[in-house]
């Protein structure tokens, strides 16, 4: 019978526990494809990559404050209990669908700074 059950598909068991295991990591995938499919419906799509420049830009000038202003984040985000931590990341999941282009200006930010991280890393 189990055999049967698996061939057939992923219970929903296993697909909530996937979601616990890997919260951060659908919610970034979730949060990324609607920033992209919304950029091209209301903003489109040069001005979310001209921001996504910007911010790669603005970062590889500024490493340092742009590594402190996300790890702020974090901070907080990590300080908060886990029913606050849902509606932040609802807040994040709409301001990627209604200012898109904004979530485009936080990857260039982050893009740059972890380039730029990386170039001034000692080779080992």
């Amino acid at each position: 019978m189990d055999e049967e059950k698996k061939k057939e598909g992923v219970s929903v068991k296993e697909i909530e526990g996937y979601a616990k295991k890997h919260r951060f990591e659908m919610f970034y995938a979730l949060f990324f494809v609607l920033a992209s499919l919304f950029t091209l419906v209301f903003w489109g799509a040069v001005l979310s990559i001209f921001l996504a420049g910007i911010g790669a830009i603005l970062a590889v000038f500024f490493p340092e404050k742009v590594q402190n202003l996300f790890g702020k984040a974090l901070d907080f985000f990590f300080k908060q209990e886990g029913t606050t931590q849902m509606i932040l990341g609802i807040v994040g999941l709409i301001v990627a669908i209604f200012l898109a282009p904004l979530v485009f200006l936080l990857m260039g930010l982050h893009g740059g700074m972890s380039l730029i991280m990386h170039t001034r890393r000692p080779s080992s």
